[in-house]
Protein backbone atom coordinates (compact mmCIF):
# COMPACT_ATOMS: atom_id res chain seq x y z
CA UNK A 1 0.00 0.00 0.00
CA UNK A 2 2.77 2.95 0.45
CA UNK A 3 3.79 1.39 -2.73
CA UNK A 4 0.96 3.22 -3.87
CA UNK A 5 1.07 6.46 -2.32
CA UNK A 6 4.33 6.77 -3.65
CA UNK A 7 3.42 5.94 -7.25
CA UNK A 8 0.77 8.31 -6.86
CA UNK A 9 3.00 11.19 -5.57
CA UNK A 10 5.13 10.45 -8.37
CA UNK A 11 2.40 11.04 -11.41
CA UNK A 12 0.72 14.03 -9.63
CA UNK A 13 4.50 15.72 -9.36
CA UNK A 14 4.89 14.47 -13.48
CA UNK A 15 1.49 16.56 -14.45
CA UNK A 16 2.57 19.57 -11.91
CA UNK A 17 6.10 19.92 -12.92
CA UNK A 18 4.74 19.65 -17.05
CA UNK A 19 2.50 22.39 -16.25
CA UNK A 20 5.01 24.59 -14.97
CA UNK A 21 7.88 24.10 -17.64
CA UNK A 22 4.78 24.54 -20.54
CA UNK A 23 3.35 27.47 -18.80
CA UNK A 24 6.42 29.30 -17.59
CA UNK A 25 7.52 30.08 -21.56
CA UNK A 26 4.21 32.14 -21.93
CA UNK A 27 3.94 33.83 -18.56
CA UNK A 28 7.50 33.25 -16.50
CA UNK A 29 7.50 33.51 -12.64
CA UNK A 30 10.74 35.75 -12.91
CA UNK A 31 12.78 33.80 -10.77
CA UNK A 32 15.47 33.53 -12.57
CA UNK A 33 17.70 36.37 -14.24
CA UNK A 34 16.71 37.15 -18.24
CA UNK A 35 20.08 35.99 -19.13
CA UNK A 36 19.87 32.79 -18.46
CA UNK A 37 16.68 31.67 -20.45
CA UNK A 38 15.97 27.90 -21.79
CA UNK A 39 14.38 27.01 -25.56
CA UNK A 40 10.84 27.24 -25.78
CA UNK A 41 10.46 24.60 -27.96
CA UNK A 42 12.61 21.94 -26.42
CA UNK A 43 10.68 23.30 -22.78
CA UNK A 44 7.14 22.82 -24.55
CA UNK A 45 8.31 19.56 -25.58
CA UNK A 46 9.24 18.48 -22.16
CA UNK A 47 6.22 19.56 -20.15
CA UNK A 48 3.92 17.83 -22.54
CA UNK A 49 6.15 14.39 -21.78
CA UNK A 50 5.74 15.28 -18.30
CA UNK A 51 2.42 15.84 -18.52
CA UNK A 52 1.46 12.57 -20.85
CA UNK A 53 3.69 10.33 -18.73
CA UNK A 54 2.06 11.84 -15.54
CA UNK A 55 -1.35 11.11 -16.94
CA UNK A 56 -0.46 8.15 -18.15
CA UNK A 57 0.66 6.66 -15.16
CA UNK A 58 -2.51 8.46 -12.91
CA UNK A 59 -4.50 6.55 -15.47
CA UNK A 60 -2.67 3.01 -15.39
CA UNK A 61 -2.65 3.14 -11.45
CA UNK A 62 -6.29 3.79 -11.14
CA UNK A 63 -7.67 0.95 -13.60
CA UNK A 64 -5.32 -1.28 -11.71
CA UNK A 65 -7.30 -1.59 -8.78
CA UNK A 66 -10.50 -3.27 -11.28
CA UNK A 67 -7.93 -4.95 -13.64
CA UNK A 68 -4.81 -7.20 -11.97
CA UNK A 69 -3.06 -7.09 -15.24
CA UNK A 70 -2.83 -3.69 -15.39
CA UNK A 71 -2.11 -3.54 -11.73
CA UNK A 72 1.04 -5.63 -12.33
CA UNK A 73 2.64 -3.13 -14.62
CA UNK A 74 2.85 -0.24 -12.05
CA UNK A 75 6.78 -1.05 -10.71
CA UNK A 76 7.51 -1.03 -14.17
CA UNK A 77 5.89 2.51 -14.78
CA UNK A 78 7.11 3.93 -12.05
CA UNK A 79 10.29 3.15 -13.22
CA UNK A 80 9.57 4.83 -16.04
CA UNK A 81 7.82 7.96 -14.39
CA UNK A 82 11.33 7.91 -12.08
CA UNK A 83 13.58 7.74 -15.39
CA UNK A 84 11.51 10.86 -17.10
CA UNK A 85 11.84 12.72 -13.80
CA UNK A 86 15.64 12.29 -13.81
CA UNK A 87 16.11 12.81 -17.05
CA UNK A 88 13.86 16.21 -16.48
CA UNK A 89 16.35 16.97 -13.50
CA UNK A 90 19.57 16.58 -15.78
CA UNK A 91 17.97 18.67 -18.74
CA UNK A 92 16.80 21.54 -16.32
CA UNK A 93 19.92 21.59 -14.70
CA UNK A 94 23.01 20.89 -17.11
CA UNK A 95 21.46 21.48 -20.63
CA UNK A 96 18.11 23.06 -20.76
CA UNK A 97 19.38 26.49 -19.76
CA UNK A 98 21.97 28.54 -21.27
CA UNK A 99 23.76 31.85 -19.98
CA UNK A 100 23.33 34.52 -22.54
CA UNK A 101 25.19 37.75 -21.77
CA UNK A 102 23.55 40.91 -22.73
CA UNK A 103 24.76 44.47 -22.63
CA UNK A 104 28.05 46.04 -22.15
CA UNK A 105 31.17 44.55 -20.67
CA UNK A 106 31.74 45.37 -17.04
CA UNK A 107 35.27 45.42 -17.86
CA UNK A 108 36.66 48.23 -19.76
CA UNK A 109 38.73 47.31 -22.93
CA UNK A 110 41.70 50.06 -21.52
CA UNK A 111 41.99 47.53 -19.24
CA UNK A 112 42.10 50.89 -16.58
CA UNK A 113 44.91 52.76 -18.24
CA UNK A 114 42.93 55.47 -19.63
CA UNK A 115 45.90 55.42 -22.82
CA UNK A 116 46.38 53.65 -25.89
Amino acid sequence: MLFLVFYFILFVVLIFQGTHVAGEIKTPLGTLPEEVGQSPVAAARWGILLISIGFIGAILGLLGFRAPGLAALRPAFMAVGLGALALYGLWVIFLGRKAEFIGKPAVADDHGHGHH
